[in-house]
């Protein structure tokens, strides 16, 4: 019983330094990989469009992480900052052996203004309280978190209007939920609150007749009624 006792103890000991001597092993590779002398990161390879991300923004980021060596900078987290960029929309990041990280920064790409920012084909917001850079993108607005639908219903009505040779710059839903949709020739339209689409036909068909001539003169045209619409002059 004492032997057994006493094998028991020996094993438990020479585990112990078995383990201990992993972990010394594996905290000196450590050390060893860590050391950025020894692999240093010389080369940095930037693919970018440098629209409205600037380099000087990179090169502010990238300045926290090239005191690492090649093997411990965590590219994970190096991509999450660059990802966090108002405007970037995808950031990759690669190693290259021996010394070399190559970076691929994606900018983002507007289809229009939300209220006082921007927003993306899938509705992202971004850029939000700053002066925006492209005034030809059409203008949306509307309550809170309402952004995806309005972009559908203005590219929905766009294609409608482009058939007839119309084209409109923005398109505003109201807290009541009633549309009003603003015509590169100055025309403001009431759609209301439901069959948006037919109203805008309607006014479509009519405009080359009823319209066309005195664009400067209307201000707006109310599409709410069932059978005609009613026009405010100048």
């Amino acid at each position: 019983m004492g032997i057994g006792k006493t094998r028991l103890k020996y094993a438990c000991l020479l585990t112990s330094l078995v383990i201990c001597a992993l972990l010394l092993a594996g905290r000196l590779v450590y050390l060893f990989v860590d050391d950025a002398q020894r692999f240093p990161i010389n080369t940095v390879k930037i693919t970018a469009s440098y629209q409205h991300i600037t380099r000087k923004q990179l090169e502010t980021i990238l300045s926290h992480y090239l005191d690492k060596s090649f093997f411990s900078l965590s590219t994970g987290h190096l991509c999450a900052d660059l990802a966090a960029l108002d405007w970037a929309e995808q950031a990759r990041i690669q190693r290259v052996w021996p010394d070399t990280l190559k970076i691929t920064l994606v900018e983002k790409s507007p289809v229009a203004t939300w209220n006082s920012s921007l927003i993306t084909q899938d509705g992202t917001v971004f850029n939000v309280g700053k002066q925006q850079p492209d005034t030809s993108l059409p203008r949306l607005s509307g309550p809170i978190n309402h952004q995806l639908d309005v972009l559908q219903i203005y590219q929905k009505l766009s294609k409608l209007l482009a058939m007839y040779g119309l084209h409109a710059v923005s398109l505003r839903l109201r807290e009541n939920q009633a549309w009003e949709l603003s015509l590169s020739n100055g025309i403001q339209l009431h759609l209301g609150k439901q069959e948006l689409e037919q109203r805008l036909r309607r006014f479509c068909k009519a405009y080359p007749a009823v319209f066309a001539d005195k664009t400067r003169q209307i201000a707006d045209v109310d599409l709410r009624y069932a059978h005609g619409m009613a026009v405010r002059w100048k």
